[in-house]
């Protein structure tokens, strides 16, 4: 049941504000989240977000959807080929009484139990663009999305964890993307872990790994050219999330002989971020013979610790 009034935390309209931008319905996130459609409408409008625009589908096309699943089409291609999104074909299927294929076959439910540099980076990769959701009766969910340019990202996710699970296309008008996978082990070791805490276990804070995982979700990494007359160019770096991530990050970066960096508020959240020498190092901290990395964000790291190097 919806619950009226209820006032959501900053956290929270972050979230909102990715999953509408991902392609996730309205009437889907305020059941989500316990709050009105009116009050995630009002949300959105405020963040300059337009609420999804799904196509219709005519009777004869739902037909067609319902016998191409049955014969055995996934739920990803059947919204790419009739220009919906994956949440509205597995809605239609579950309307007309069919059952959803299990796709979690060979899920990796340990996958998160231990510290190895794998496990910690797509632990942080989770704690930044990742969204554990608990719905009574329900195997809790952990689903993350990106842009259609980092799909092979989401690839690399998925076979990290052992599954087969689809990709979904959930925004053809945006083109993006989201996987998900259900595991009540998986979803409470995040947590347990700080994703929604005050405090991030220890050994997450100290590692590099995990922290690349979060820049890689949540940060930017850019070499950019001075205002004219200049013809030089300088590196920066930048961050959003929790203050609690961003203190604890600060901390990591100050054991690792990189200070003078603060955290300050942005919008409803916090961000940390620096320019020249400074973003080099941390680059070069968290990128340098790295074997897991967005290849995008990798791209740029390279570029910024050749420049560190005096390759510039």
């Amino acid at each position: 049941m919806t619950r009226v009034g209820r006032r959501l935390t900053p956290a929270e309209g972050e979230e909102i504000l990715a999953r509408a931008t991902s392609g996730d319905s309205i009437t889907a996130i305020g059941l989500r989240y316990g709050v009105t459609r009116q009050a995630i409408r009002g949300l959105l409008r405020r963040n300059g977000v337009p609420p999804r625009r799904a196509g219709t589908l005519t009777d004869a096309q739902r037909s067609e959807v319902v016998r191409r699943f049955l014969g055995g089409a996934s739920l990803s291609q059947l919204a790419a080929d009739f220009g919906v999104t994956a949440p509205s074909v597995r809605g239609l299927v579950i309307r007309r009484g069919i059952e959803i294929r299990s796709v979690s076959q060979g899920l990796r439910h340990d996958a998160f139990d231990s510290f190895e540099p794998d496990n910690c980076y797509w632990i942080g990769f989770l704690f930044a663009d990742g969204c554990v959701s608990y719905r009574p009766g329900h195997i809790p969910q952990i689903s993350v999305g990106l842009a259609e340019r980092d799909r092979d990202h989401l690839v690399a996710l998925r076979n990290y964890l052992g599954c087969d699970n689809s990709i979904s296309r959930t925004s053809p008008t945006h083109g993006s993307c989201q996987f998900s996978v259900r595991s009540h082990r998986l979803a409470d070791r995040l947590v347990e872990l700080g994703r929604y805490k005050q405090a991030i276990d220890e050994r997450l804070v100290v590692s590099r790994d995990f922290w690349r995982g979060v820049i890689d979700g949540d940060g930017s990494l850019g070499i950019y050219r001075r205002p004219a007359p200049s013809t030089r160019s300088f590196a920066q770096f930048r961050v959003v999330s929790r203050r609690h991530v961003m203190d604890a990050f600060v901390a990591f970066l100050e054991r690792e002989g990189i200070t003078g960096l603060s955290v300050r508020p942005h919008r409803s959240i916090f961000t940390v971020g620096t320019t020249c020498g400074p973003a080099e190092r941390i680059a070069a901290l968290l990128y340098a013979g790295a074997a897991t990395v967005l290849a995008r964000k990798a791209e740029t790291a390279a570029r910024m610790i050749a420049r560190q190097r005096g390759g510039a």
